[in-house]
């Protein structure tokens, strides 16, 4: 019994390593199509094992693994938020944990064989969409997303998002679950799964590199747009805030200036470039008073755009909205009664001032949203103090991109800040609004030099090829760069250095199946997973009744 235990143990240990060691960003992504797997052999020991408590037993096991993997891929969260990487870290896993354990449970009362691995791959596709959609969300750890620094290979993410990376994977385990399963008993089997995932990991990487060749050879190069990206460099903690946004704007066009010419038609500069909150209404009212501190940054920008027209800026803002009556959105109540809402935003800043603000709409739990307010609006005054204002922010309701003006003409720009970018489906809204350049904006300093800012680079490699979009991502302090629309890196620059990067970039306006269709299967095994968790409760419902009068008609006859 100890020996199996052990067993037990070791395998957990073994999954939790591997799907770390898959991750990036000096992982070996190829290692998770084998992860799974002895999460599955553990199942196989505790059906095997009459034991009462089969969901606890499986729960703990899978946990040691999760546990393992959030931990190695995700503990850099820890430099901005102690507290916070530990509810991090537990609860992530424990959701993940109770995925397995629930699958282990209608494995044991009733599923039966050819629907195993069907149920598993839709419980955790459910898993990972529901995730992404309540106040809880991490998405950081979402399968698809190990292939981020090998996009040659995943090309088809266009048609499929990273949830088809998701069921690449999990499909991937079970063939080669199977494979070992069967190599003793059943020789014959054991080939022909053995073939089966050869091919089900060969076919798509070769579809992918056929996909990707074919798109780098018929690239449109029409209309390009003269693009400069800003790494201001600026330390988050303090010196971020002992900055006037004045001294911030001087500071972004002491970088820009120097490449700005006659043809260059777009800045982007990373999330909170311009830092102390200040007035929407009287940014897009242009109401505000260029004197202040506050807002005198704006009359520097149009001095530069006076000689440069067709400069567009898209700068990163926290702003705040106020109201005279209670609104709908989330906000607090100051001592004179006037309600305020603040926000973490962006806006394209041109000729015409500021014409349209986007609010981030994908909120970071804890730090920018206290989840589940309506329980805990109470421990608002918790929300963790990244500098700025500290109560939850409130999101926009729906993507929408910047008109630019550029040559007289205009394309549309979509800008994601920050987190929104491990969102497929929060990406693609900008470009079913029309957006034709996607600018990502973030301020990546909270986690220090860590593995944390390169994996959240590595998001925007996918979210190029799921859209076909060039991104211009701008960070604070690192990594900025292009990136095409195969996923392709360019100019990626150096963490931690204050400087600009320029490149001609090209507008697209053809949409993906993957932005209109969006995450489908995962929509898709939500109904399958349903259906399955349904399945297994009416059958083992079935075989205790049955149990149960086995049972009473054994008793019956021994009191005979």
């Amino acid at each position: 019994m100890k020996k199996i235990k052990g067993q037990k143990l070791f395998l957990a240990i073994i999954s939790g390593l591997l799907l770390w060691l898959s991750w990036n960003p000096s992982g070996l992504p190829f290692l998770i199509f084998f992860a799974f797997m002895p999460l599955f052999v553990i199942s196989d020991l505790l059906v095997g094992d009459e034991k009462r408590n089969q969901f606890g037993r499986s729960f703990g096991y899978a946990l040691i693994a999760l546990f393992i993997w959030n931990l190695g891929t995700t503990w850099w969260v820890w430099n901005s938020t102690g507290p916070g990487a530990v509810a991090m870290l537990l609860l992530n896993s424990s959701f993940m944990a109770i995925v397995i354990a629930t699958w282990h449970c209608c494995r044991r009362h009733g599923l039966p064989g050819w629907l195993q691995p069907i149920a598993f791959i839709a419980f955790w596709m459910s898993f990972e969409y529901l995730h992404l959609h309540w106040d809880l969300t991490w998405p950081w750890l979402n399968i698809g997303n190990v292939f981020d620094s090998c996009p040659q290979f995943v090309q088809w993410y266009e048609f499929t998002g990273t949830f088809g990376g998701t069921l690449w994977v999990l499909l991937a385990n079970f063939l080669i679950y199977y494979v070992i399963r069967f190599f003793r008993s059943n020789r014959k089997k054991s080939i022909i799964f053995s073939i089966a995932f050869l091919l089900w990991i060969i076919i798509p990487i070769v579809l992918s590199s056929a996909m990707y060749h074919h798109y780098k050879n018929n690239l449109k190069h029409d209309n390009p747009v003269e693009t400069i990206i800003i790494q201001h460099n600026t330390e988050a903690y303090e010196e971020q805030y002992m900055m006037s946004n004045i001294e911030h704007t001087v500071r972004l066009l002491q970088l820009a200036l120097p490449m700005v010419s006659d043809s260059t038609q777009l800045v982007v500069t990373a999330e909170s470039s311009i830092s102390h909150t200040i007035s929407a209404n009287a940014l897009l009212d242009k109401s505000y008073p260029t004197d202040s501190y506050l807002y005198a940054g704006f009359t520097l920008l149009d001095s530069v755009i006076a000689h440069y027209p067709n400069l567009n800026f898209i700068l990163g803002l926290s702003t705040f909205e106020t109201f005279t009556e209670e609104p709908s959105i989330v906000h607090i109540q100051r001592e004179d009664g006037i309600y305020q809402a603040v926000h973490n935003s962006a806006t394209c800043y041109n000729k015409y001032g500021v014409t349209d603000l986007y609010h981030k709409s994908r909120l970071v739990p804890g730090v920018e949203k206290m989840p589940f307010p309506k329980l805990f609006g109470f421990l608002e005054d918790l929300v963790i103090n990244l500098g700025g204002p500290r109560c939850s922010l409130s999101p926009d309701t729906a993507q929408h991109a910047f008109h630019t003006t550029i040559n007289n003409g205009t394309v549309k720009v979509g800008t994601v800040i920050c987190y929104e970018s491990a969102y497929g489906e929060v990406f693609a809204g900008f470009v079913k609004d029309g957006a034709q350049l996607m600018a990502v904006i973030t301020n990546d300093a909270w986690w220090g030099d860590t593995p944390g800012y390169k994996q959240h680079f590595l998001f925007s490699r996918l979210r190029a090829i799921e859209s076909r979009r060039t991104v211009l991502r701008s960070s604070n302090p690192g990594i900025c760069a292009f990136i095409d629309e195969c996923g392709d890196v360019h100019q990626a620059t150096q963490y931690n250095k204050r400087l600009a990067i320029k490149q001609l970039v090209y507008p697209n306006d053809q949409m993906t199946f993957y932005v209109k269709h969006g995450d489908y299967l995962a929509r898709i095994a939500l109904v399958i997973a349903a259906i399955c968790l349904i399945w297994s409760i009416v059958v083992g419902i079935v075989n205790a009744v049955e149990n149960f009068s086995i049972k009473k008609c054994n008793n019956n006859k021994k009191s005979i």
